[in-house]
């Protein structure tokens, strides 16, 4: 009875296995699909994506950092250089009494606690501003430039430049985590490099500095990521005290941080301090665990100090002076170049030019589309892109001496070139960015009179056309798409940032 029960079981396979091929063959994907990229198998074509699983594709999904296969693709956001000259020649004098290119895990001196936070800015890191604002604590924030898939910190057309200009205005300290959150010491040398510096064109873009403390993403950095600290001059910041909050986002989860935070920090504070590892991207991180943390500092006798405090660093060592900011990256980026080198302003005007012609065939979306649109690096909306800043008063003066304001032709207008877009070749409007074109996104919401014309102003309270609201715009995000609260800072959006404390009923709704 056996023989006929193995012969049966064989043929079913058999059966099994070729009704299988048979259904492939006729085009139903019933067996598991095979990658088609990555080690065994090869590359994405030109400007692909080889997402994490080994796929092709050429959007978020597949370019986000850090899962993009670099070795496999040509188009991750990790190849995604800001504009402008590279940092990389910019003098590095290692100042002060801090260690540079070796690891450090507390501070100098008892009894202070920092608090830091990883990867931002994201949705939440509004949220642990206003948070950290109303209990009067400075925390230390590493940045990442362009992580996640969430766009370039000095884009043109995000929010982010602004949360980090707030950041830093609330007296918070600015520290680097890295252009897209690569293992540094797993990466190649090219890679290693351009992570840093990435990141350091990003800030220089908006502030016209660079910080000189860095944290390695996932706290990897052996001799040659040490290595390379050091002659870049950076303090490489580690921690005593890892909440693991990434691992514990959830309403029953995040009391495992709070008592990993509870009994890592001593009773004792006249001999202990602490560095501790936190993250701003997410949400009981923000709306739980900080407030336990800094009662319970308090609670024990902790001082609430940025890194640069704790360790005893005078605040102007913090940054590197690196030129002039107030720039913004196209979409995109302003190339694919790992080298470095600085990007020509060509190719960014035409990046430019061809934003403006999408955003021009757009209309009036509920939505921003793809123009360049230039995030202001104020921190409320009470500055509005009509009021110009003395240095590009003063370059509008120095070219009206000449007879008349220079017509843009980068797009750019107003801010320190002091360009006009009335007869430019994008369009005649500036947009409360800083940027030409001819659709509502440059004519309407905060467009910018002295450097170009604008849609006919209204006392009336007006529908946003650019994201921009409250009275400084006299504006409303009630009809701008999904995203219909209006921060206190004068932004629309749907999260808690946005329609929590602070957010402006009269020109919006304020519930998530």
């Amino acid at each position: 009875m056996r023989v006929p029960i193995i012969l049966s079981l064989a043929l079913a396979v058999r059966v099994k296995v070729g009704f299988a091929h048979v259904l492939l063959d006729e085009g139903f994907q019933l067996l598991e699909k095979r990658a088609s990229c990555g080690s065994g198998v090869g590359s994405c074509p030109s400007g692909g994506c080889c997402s994490e699983s080994g796929f092709c594709g050429t959007t978020e999904e597949y370019c986000a950092a850090p899962g993009c296969q670099l070795t496999y693709s040509s188009g991750c956001d990790t190849f995604k250089k800001p504009i402008g000259d590279s940092t990389e020649n910019v003098a590095r004098p290692k100042l002060g009494s801090v260690p540079y290119g070796t690891i450090i895990t507390q501070c100098t001196s008892p009894g202070q606690i920092a608090l830091t936070y990883d990867d931002g800015p994201e949705s939440f890191t509004s949220e642990l501003l206003d948070k950290l604002d109303t209990l009067g604590v400075k925390a230390t924030f590493f940045v990442s430039g362009n992580n996640v898939g969430k766009g370039e910190i000095d884009g043109c057309g995000n929010s982010w430049a602004a949360i980090v200009k707030r950041t830093y205005d609330s007296g918070h300290q600015i520290a680097h985590h890295t252009w897209t959150h690569q293992d540094l010491e797993a990466a190649n040398s090219t890679i290693r490099k351009t992570e840093m510096i990435y990141n350091e064109m990003a800030f220089r873009n908006i502030f016209g500095w660079f910080p000189t403390y860095m944290r390695p993403p996932f706290l990897s950095c052996g001799s040659n990521c040490m290595s390379l600290m050091s002659q870049l001059g950076y303090h490489i910041i580690s921690t005593n005290l890892d909440t693991k909050d990434y691992e514990n986002d959830s309403p029953t989860l995040i009391q495992v941080s709070k008592n990993r935070y509870s009994s890592g920090v001593s009773n004792t504070s006249t001999s202990n301090s602490y560095i501790v590892l936190n993250h701003d991207t997410h949400e009981q991180t923000v709306t739980t665990l900080t407030d336990y943390m800094v009662q319970t500092a308090k609670d024990r006798g902790y001082k609430l100090v940025t890194v640069g405090e704790c360790l005893g660093d005078p605040k102007e060592n913090w940054y590197r002076s690196a030129g002039s900011g107030g720039a913004c990256t196209p979409a995109g980026g302003a190339g694919n170049n790992t080298g470095g080198s600085s990007s020509s302003s060509s190719s960014a005007a035409s990046s430019a030019a061809s934003s403006s012609a999408a955003a021009s065939s757009a209309g009036s979306s509920s939505s921003t589309t793809g123009p360049p649109i230039k995030v202001p690096v104020t921190t409320t909306s009470s500055v509005a892109a009509s009021s110009s800043s003395s240095s590009s008063s003063s370059a509008a003066a120095s070219a009206s001496s000449s007879g008349s304001a220079t017509i843009s032709k980068d797009q750019s207008c107003g801010g320190t070139n002091g360009y006009t877009c009335k007869g430019s070749a994008y369009g005649n409007c500036c947009s409360a960015y800083g940027w030409c074109g001819s659709s509502p996104a440059y004519c309407g919401t905060g467009c910018n009179p002295k450097y170009g014309t604008c849609d006919p102003t209204s006392e009336t309270l007006t529908n946003t056309t650019v994201g921009l609201c409250g009275p400084s715009y006299n504006a409303t995000c009630l009809y701008y798409g999904t995203k219909t609260c209006c921060s206190k800072y004068g932004y629309c959006g749907n999260t808690a940032a946005y329609c929590g404390a602070g957010c402006q009923p009269k020109y919006g709704t304020c519930t998530a």
